[in-house]
C-alpha cells in the first residue's frame, strides 16, 4: 500500500521542551529534530528514557510532547489524516478511502464518543481526565477499514 502522509495533530496540551529543562538552544533544537524523525511508538519510550537520563525528571510539557508524538506514530499506522481540537471536542478524521470499523471500536465506545463513518469525536467534558487514554485506545484498536 502507498504510504499516506503523516497526520496533523492538534491536541489541547502544552507540548514543548521548556527552556528551564534544556537551557541550551542548540540542544533543544536537536532534540526536536530527533522527535520529528520518530515513526514508531517504541522510539518514544527510548526518547523518554534518554531525556530523563540527560536532563532529569520529565516536566509535564515534555510528557505531553512525547504523548503527542506517540499519538502521531499510532495515527500514521491507523490511516488517520488529522486529529484536531474544536469546540471542546477532539476530532479524528480519516483519509478519504478509509472508514472506521464500528465493530472493532464497539469495546471502546462510551458516552462522550461519537462515531461517524470517516470521523470520530471525543467530547472532552464527558470524558474528563481520561480523554488521553481513550484517544490512544481508539487509535490502537485501529478500527479502520
Amino acid at each position: 500500500p502507498s504510504r499516506l502522509p503523516p497526520p496533523t495533530i492538534d491536541l489541547p496540551l502544552p507540548a514543548y521542551i521548556p527552556e528551564e529543562y534544556v537551557s541550551d538552544l542548540n540542544t533543544r533544537l536537536s532534540l526536536y529534530q530527533s522527535l520529528v524523525e520518530v515513526d514508531k511508538v517504541e522510539q518514544v519510550e527510548g526518547l523518554a528514557s534518554e531525556f530523563s537520563d540527560r536532563f532529569g525528571a520529565l516536566p509535564i510539557e515534555v510528557k505531553n510532547l512525547l504523548y503527542t508524538i506517540k499519538i502521531k506514530a499510532l495515527a500514521t499506522r491507523a490511516g488517520i489524516e488529522s486529529i484536531s481540537t474544536e469546540q471542546g471536542q477532539i476530532i479524528l478524521r480519516l483519509f478519504d478511502a478509509l472508514q472506521f470499523n464500528k465493530q472493532k471500536l464497539e469495546p471502546v465506545s462510551k458516552d462522550g464518543i461519537k462515531l461517524g463513518t470517516t470521523q470520530l469525536r471525543l467530547n472532552l467534558k464527558r470524558l474528563g481526565g481520561e480523554w488521553q487514554e481513550v484517544l490512544e485506545d481508539i487509535i490502537k484498536k485501529g478500527g479502520v477499514i
